[in-house]
């Protein structure tokens, strides 16, 4: 089975499927900033906190999104789930990057 997440169609299938029930705030803030492309040190400098809490909340994150499933969770691939659950899982996320731009 790994094989097959390995294949871009089925990962996508597999993270479109993948629901997170509750996203806080500040995880969702640190998700907009991520979709963004800030790194985790600028996303620490923006929301006043260190580098290691946000690299904490994305990794408790990808450990949510990808640990039920075979796929091995990493930042890129979490980008990539942000804008497949926006409208349901990560609604306050699209708002955020919004209000950011």
């Amino acid at each position: 089975m790994f094989e097959s997440v390995t294949d871009p169609k089925a990962l996508l299938s597999i993270l479109r499927e993948r629901h997170v029930h509750y996203i806080s705030r500040i995880e969702a803030t640190i998700l907009a900033h991520l979709s963004l492309g800030y790194r985790n040190e600028e996303i620490a400098q923006r929301l006043g906190c260190t580098g290691a809490t946000v690299r904490r909340h994305v990794a408790d994150l990808t450990h949510r999104v990808f640990d039920p499933t075979e796929i091995e969770g990493d930042r890129d691939k979490l980008r990539t789930w942000v804008p497949l659950h926006s409208a349901c899982c990560a609604m306050a996320v699209d708002q955020l990057i919004e209000d950011e731009q």
